[in-house]
C-alpha cells in the first residue's frame, strides 16, 4: 500500500518570509496598526484601513495572530473570537450589512517545518457584514495557505486575489468589492419596482 504524503506547494516569490512580504504590503498600500514594535512570537497585531465603497463605509483588516502550536481547534477558536470583534453594532451599521463592506483576514502565523493542507473553506464566515477569511501563513518554509479557490467563489476568491497581490503572487489588485457594488445596484432596481408598483396601484386602484 503507498503512503500519501502532504506535496510541498510552489514557494511565493521575492522575499522568502511571506509574513515580512506581507507586513511591507500592508503598509504600502495604506493599513495603519496602533503596535509599532517589531513582531514577536505570541503577538497579534490588527492592520486596518477603512473602505468606501458608494455610499457605504467599511473597513479592510489582517489579524496576524502568531501560534507556535498550531492545530485546527486553535484556528476554529482564533476565527470565533475574531466574528465577535467585527460584528456590526448599531441600528445603521446592522442595516447595511447586507453589502459585505468589511472584510477580515485571520492571518494564523505558524511555526513549522512542513507544509499544511487544511481545508480552510470550512472557516469562512459571513457574519455581521463581516466576510471572514482564514489564511496560515508559515514563515520559515515561504508558504501561505489559503482557501480553495472552488470554495463560495463569488465572495472569496477577489478577496484571495487582493491577498495574493499584497503577497506579490499577483500583478494586480482585482475588484475585491465588485460583488457589493452589484448588490447595491440590484437593491436599488428592487426598490424602483417596487415604487413603480405602488404609484402604478394608486393610479389603477
Amino acid at each position: 500500500m503507498s503512503k500519501i504524503t502532504a506535496v510541498k506547494p510552489l514557494e511565493s516569490p521575492g522575499d522568502t518570509n511571506p509574513l515580512t512580504r506581507l507586513v511591507e504590503a500592508l503598509l504600502r498600500e495604506g493599513f495603519t496598526t496602533d503596535d509599532q514594535s517589531d513582531w514577536i512570537e505570541g503577538q497579534e497585531r490588527i492592520y486596518r484601513r477603512r473602505e468606501r465603497i458608494l455610499f457605504t463605509s467599511g473597513e479592510t483588516a489582517f489579524v496576524l495572530i502568531d501560534f507556535p502550536e498550531f492545530s485546527e481547534k486553535v484556528l476554529k477558536q482564533a476565527v470565533e473570537g475574531i466574528k465577535n470583534i467585527f460584528t456590526a453594532k448599531g441600528a445603521v451599521a446592522k442595516a447595511m450589512t447586507v453589502f459585505q463592506t468589511t472584510t477580515v483576514y485571520v492571518c494564523i502565523v505558524a511555526q513549522a517545518e512542513t507544509p499544511h493542507n487544511e481545508r480552510l473553506g470550512r472557516y469562512i464566515s459571513r457574519v455581521g457584514g463581516a466576510i471572514v477569511i482564514p489564511v496560515i501563513i508559515i514563515p520559515d518554509i515561504n508558504q501561505v495557505v489559503y482557501p480553495a479557490s472552488d470554495e463560495k467563489l463569488g465572495i472569496v476568491r477577489p478577496r484571495i486575489e487582493f491577498l495574493q497581490y499584497l503577497l506579490g503572487e499577483r500583478k494586480e489588485a482585482g475588484r475585491m468589492h465588485k460583488q457589493t457594488i452589484q448588490t447595491f445596484w440590484v437593491s436599488l432596481a428592487i426598490v424602483g419596482v417596487l415604487l413603480l408598483g405602488v404609484v402604478v396601484s394608486m393610479f389603477t386602484g
